[in-house]
């Protein structure tokens, strides 16, 4: 019987090839992981740098991460090249684990990954990865640690890490200004406590600001998000070591009544329409976000006025079904029993108190039919002078002109006026006295769609029309007539701008 040879138990050319494929999400996704370990090597400030290259006449990138840390020794940083080599290999106290971020992440992006690190200024030590090399078998150990007099990129901290990504072939961008947009809200998103705690990441020479989908925390979001009830606290055995941990999950409502008059587009810019979800962190770093524990509620419009965040520990990865990447979770059985009843019940509640809220809100605050045709026409209309304390001047022709928006409120006012007006940040305000005959007999009626002949709303305009113009006979004096004539022409004037 012939002998057959006994092969290794990894290919390993085959192996880190496929690791190219290891599904990392974005190129941010991937230079996340490279932040994980900046942070975890007590790093304060992290760059990451762009380098514009041609090549061939097509553009081409290099990109640089570069940390404050404590910086790698030769065998540390053997360590940190090689898949599942790792000082803190199967840790629960960071946010790394196996060991596989920097060679994993790296190589999705890039053909080579150079890592220049030190401990002491002035004593640099350089290694790297080259995937060419391995398919041409010409690298099949670690490459030796070197000595370098300096890194690729300057630097001014006493000790720290630059990973270079040379040979850049499967970035998620194909024009910087794309990437650029891409980290800063991405990575922004992930890593948003640890930017609260005063960890400042940037790209080229501008700070990357924290986005709060909670809408609670300072950021590049809006801010109002409110907590709804007490966090709920879920104490779980962990599976490797039967120690306690503790899950938290808190939830919370945006403030309807601010920003529900939002144009549709800004809803979508600041991410608050088609964003119901929860943010899952664990140890304080998002891994994903999306419809998790749930049950049977399913998504709808309301659900994008609250979010929810669950949080845990890297001793419960197993049971969030945690992979080595920690760019998203899966509802393992344990979990599910343990959270969906509570979370659907809560999600079921706010879904209710939205919809609550909008029926209030659109009591209080009609829907102006006309909105989109009053603001596209306002523009047009003469500037408003500074004869008045409710409205500021308008700007003037030749200069900028955005024009006012419109708004209607229901309010009980204290006066016998069936409407006033106001005027609120460059919002002219209708307010409707609901304690006039007018607000039931007409404005509601009409907004109830109690009104359903063309002949019923005629009589409706002919009312408001003749009552106008018997009030004008109370005014005999010569100054006022010519104010009401002059009031008129105006009236005039801005419905013909706005209906044409």
């Amino acid at each position: 019987m012939e002998k057959i040879q006994r092969k290794s138990l990894v290919d390993y050319q085959n192996f880190i090839v496929a690791t190219r494929d290891s599904g990392y999400k974005s190129t941010p996704s991937a230079l996340a992981e490279l932040i994980d370990n900046a942070i975890e090597a007590g790093a304060t400030k992290i760059d990451i740098l762009i380098h514009t290259l041609r090549e061939d006449g097509d553009t081409a990138y290099e990109i640089f991460v570069v940390d404050n840390g404590k910086g790698m020794d030769a065998s540390e940083l053997s360590l940190a090249l090689q898949f599942g080599g790792s000082s803190r290999f199967n840790s629960r106290t960071g946010l790394g684990r196996y060991g596989m971020g920097l060679p994993n992440s790296s190589l999705s992006q890039c053909r080579r990954v150079e890592v220049t690190t030190w401990k002491k200024k002035g004593e640099f030590l350089v290694s790297y990865l080259d995937i060419d090399e391995v398919i041409d078998q010409k690298m099949t150990h670690l490459p030796n640690i070197k000595n370098t007099k300096a890194p690729p990129v300057d630097v001014a901290s006493k000790s720290g890490t630059v990973v270079r990504w040379i040979k850049c072939d499967r970035l998620s961008f194909r024009y910087q200004k794309s990437i650029v947009k891409q980290i800063h809200f991405i990575i922004g998103k992930i890593f948003r406590y640890a930017i609260w705690q005063g960890v400042e990441i940037r790209i080229g020479e501008e700070v990357i600001q924290a986005f709060d989908p909670l809408f609670i925390g300072n950021g590049r979001n809006m801010t109002g998000g409110k907590p709804y009830g007490e966090d709920l606290m879920y104490r779980v055995k962990a599976p490797d070591t039967g120690k306690l941990a503790d899950v938290r999950v808190r939830f919370i409502e945006l403030p309807i009544d601010k920003w529900a008059n939002l144009t549709n587009e800004e809803k979508r810019k600041q991410l608050i329409s088609k964003r119901a979800g929860v943010t899952v962190l664990r140890a304080d770093r998002e891994i994903d976000y999306g419809w998790f524990f749930m049950g049977d509620k399913r998504r709808e419009n309301y659900d994008d006025w609250w979010r929810c965040e669950i949080s845990f520990p890297p001793q419960l990865d197993e049971l969030f079904g945690v992979t080595h990447t920690k760019q998203e979770i899966k509802e393992v059985d344990f979990m599910t029993r343990i959270l969906t009843p509570d979370i659907e019940q809560t999600a079921r509640i706010l879904n209710n108190r939205v919809r609550q809220k909008f029926i209030r809100l659109k009591v209080q605050q009609p829907t102006v039919y006309a909105k989109n045709q009053l603001e596209r026409t306002d523009v047009y209309l003469p500037g408003i002078k500074k004869n008045t304390k409710r409205l500021p001047v308008k700007i003037q022709a030749g200069d900028k002109v955005l024009g006012f928006k419109y708004r209607i409120l229901t309010k009980e006012l204290q006066h016998d006026l069936f409407f006033d007006v106001v005027e609120r940040n460059d919002t002219i305000i209708l307010l409707v006295n609901t304690n006039h005959m007018f607000y039931d007999k007409i404005f509601k009626s009409l907004h109830d769609q109690r009104v359903t002949s063309t002949a019923g709303f005629i009589k409706i305009l002919e009312l408001l029309l003749f009552s106008a113009a018997r009030a004008e006979f109370a005014f005999a004096g010569k100054g006022q007539a010519d104010f009401l004539h002059r009031f008129k022409q105006q009236w005039s004037a801005h419905l013909k701008t706005v209906i044409s």
